[in-house]
């Protein structure tokens, strides 16, 4: 009959393993600066009590009964012929006389491996490193598959990231924001000491190089990002209320610049 068993692939060929995938979870100051952790899989591999041929110790294989030894079975379809690798024996040709206990005749076992990836500095949330031949064991001398390794990076409590600039929005007083003064900026290798200018404006972005991230597979890094954000007290006491009103009373339109040019725009839109 018709039948394109010679086209098919060799089912004694060597196969590539599987691809397995796991998802490590790291800090943000890690991501930063890199790692190494250590994690759990469980995968297939060679069953040690009969060496993956599955048959018990001591016997031998014997030649497949389904497909007489050939790895392949053909199933007749009226004017057609199918021909399929053999699902007893798995195209190998070769059946067990008496299965190995250790397997269950497989050949192979699953079993719980500790794995341990470096993880390098500047990796961002959702990236995937790939552990190349740490995945499942080939078939029939075929090369192991891949382990694909998703990061999650857990948040951080005051620190965002776009890139490999760090984001900080840091609060300062109405005093500090007018007169200006030194604050303590938290950055990922410790404090430091940064100037606020005198009439700084509320949403004001200082750039602070090199305070960022390092980026990856290289040695330069991104900028931390200071955005100001001038907090109003919400109390005061009566000598505040009255030291903030001879104060109000002692400033004009000079002073707020900003005022005088909303309030002259809004005079135009009423006359």
């Amino acid at each position: 009959g018709f039948g394109g068993g010679s086209r098919r692939a060799n089912p004694n060929a060597p196969r590539r393993g599987e691809d397995l995938q796991s998802t490590v979870t790291i800090s943000f100051e890690e991501a930063a600066k890199g790692c190494e952790k250590s994690f759990e899989i469980n995968r297939n591999e060679v069953c040690d009590t009969c060496g993956g041929n599955g048959a018990k110790p001591g016997t031998k294989p014997v030649t497949c009964k389904t497909c007489n030894g050939s790895g392949q079975v053909r199933i007749n379809g009226g004017w057609m012929t199918t021909v399929r690798t053999c699902s007893a024996c798995g195209g190998t040709g070769k059946g067990v006389s008496e299965k190995c206990s250790g397997c269950g005749g497989s050949g192979r076992g699953r079993k719980k491996r500790t794995v341990k990836v470096k993880v390098p500095a500047g990796i961002d949330d959702g990236q995937t490193i790939i552990m190349r031949g740490d995945g499942e064991p080939g078939m029939r001398g075929g090369p192991a598959g891949d382990l694909l390794i998703q990061i999650t990076i857990r948040p951080h409590k005051v620190f965002r990231r776009e890139g490999y600039n760090l984001i900080l929005d840091f609060p300062i007083s109405f005093a500090t924001a007018a007169l200006g003064g030194d604050v303590e900026v938290p950055t990922l290798s410790g404090p430091i000491k940064y100037r606020i200018p005198e009439g700084t404006q509320p949403g004001t972005e200082f750039r602070i190089k090199g305070a960022g991230i390092q980026q990856l597979r290289g040695t330069a890094k991104g900028d931390l990002l200071l955005r100001v954000k001038v907090e109003v007290p919400r109390k005061l006491n009566a000598k505040q209320k009255e030291l903030l009103k001879q104060f109000e009373d002692t400033t004009g339109d000079r002073e707020y610049e900003n005022r005088k040019s909303f309030m002259d725009r809004v005079k135009e839109l009423l006359n």
